[in-house]
């Protein structure tokens, strides 16, 4: 995910701006700013900007302070400039500044496209991919598919742990997973600023540092806790029709780490404890306790290969006061003991 920043005085200029940058980098983040000093108060508010579009002739201070301030935050920020002053001294002083392109006014919409993607090094494979995920996130919100979006999120946290070369590429997908995250909760105002702002704490963390067998329960529960904010907010605003087993699942998968009761799930699906444990055998194939078994094992999987909790911690963690009954209960889930699992999946210190 890209954070993109637009420096524009022309409010027609600046809308086709962020229209461009939008097609040429599915997975960005476009913020602007209309005059010099709202672009100083940009720079010291994100913690990260990959590129900046600078216009030189907005108001104090001008693009070229502006670019001067960036530099001494980020030596790293890409800078395209656009100008309509064709003025050799200006170019030159535009690359002592590193800058990264000069485009004159008019400037082109291929033009500029190919000078964002050169740029950013944005391949037509990247933006096909990015818009993927940003619609597979989104259906999964927008039809409040709980179990899906476990499944996708622990596929992705449990492949950035993998020992394998592939990690660092997992890792940026899993970033750009939270990426989308944020932007849906900024999305609702003040509402969605205590989640986005750990969202934000939690995509710096992950880039710098990826996710060790030490952070991997940490991490975990804080993804878990966001996921809870954005679907107890899905659920509310939620137009579809949904029957009483999806709603049932739902509750299970927001409340997955705690002692989970047919009661309590039946009273929050509106139908009697009876009638969902019959229902749930013949809807689903699974009986209500093997299912919330399976759901759970499925967590203790994860814990077993990337993190280093002990196995009686992990029941515990589980809801399983007894951790003799969950060596039990995940034997017969998988075969085998959660010792032999973990010595089988655990990753390799590279």
């Amino acid at each position: 995910m890209y954070n993109i920043v637009i420096v524009e005085d022309e409010l027609i200029e600046s809308e086709s701006l962020r229209r461009i940058v939008s097609e040429s980098v599915g997975n960005s983040i476009v913020h602007e700013a209309s005059t010099g000093k709202k672009a100083i108060q940009l720079i010291d508010k994100l913690d990260q900007i990959d590129m900046m579009l600078v216009d030189i002739n907005i108001p104090l201070p001008n693009g070229n302070q502006v670019i001067e301030y960036l530099r001494t935050k980020s030596a790293s920020t890409k800078v395209i400039v656009t100008t309509a002053n064709d003025d050799f001294d200006l170019v030159r002083s535009m690359l002592n500044l590193k800058v990264d392109d000069y485009l004159l006014k008019p400037v082109k919409k291929s033009t500029l496209t190919d000078a964002i993607r050169k740029t950013l090094d944005v391949s037509d494979v990247d933006i096909v991919a990015s818009r993927a995920l940003k619609q597979t996130v989104g259906t999964m919100i927008e039809r409040c598919d709980y179990p899906q979006w476990h499944n996708f999120l622990f596929d992705a946290l449990d492949n950035t742990c993998a020992a394998t070369p592939s990690a660092i590429s997992q890792r940026k997908i899993l970033t750009d997973v939270l990426e989308l995250m944020h932007q849906h909760l900024i999305s609702w105002g003040e509402k969605g600023q205590p989640a986005a702002k750990t969202v934000t704490a939690l995509i710096q963390e992950i880039s710098q540092s990826g996710i060790s067998a030490s952070t991997y329960y940490r991490i975990m529960s804080r993804l878990l806790s966001i996921g809870e904010t954005v679907f107890d907010h899905a659920l509310k605003h939620f137009t579809g029709s949904m029957s009483f087993i999806d709603r049932a699942k739902f509750h299970i998968e927001k409340n997955i780490l705690d002692n989970l009761t047919l009661d309590d799930i039946a009273a929050r699906s509106f139908v009697s404890s009876c009638y969902l444990s019959r229902a749930f055998k013949k809807m689903t194939g699974a009986g209500f306790s093997n299912y919330i078994a399976g759901r759970k094992i499925n967590v203790a999987k994860s814990l077993l290969q990337c993190s280093d909790l002990r196995i009686n911690t992990i029941a515990l963690e589980l809801s399983w006061q007894d951790a003799n009954y969950f060596c039990r209960i995940f034997k017969k889930e998988t075969g085998m003991a959660p010792s032999d699992f973990r010595k089988i999946v655990a990753p390799v210190p590279a």
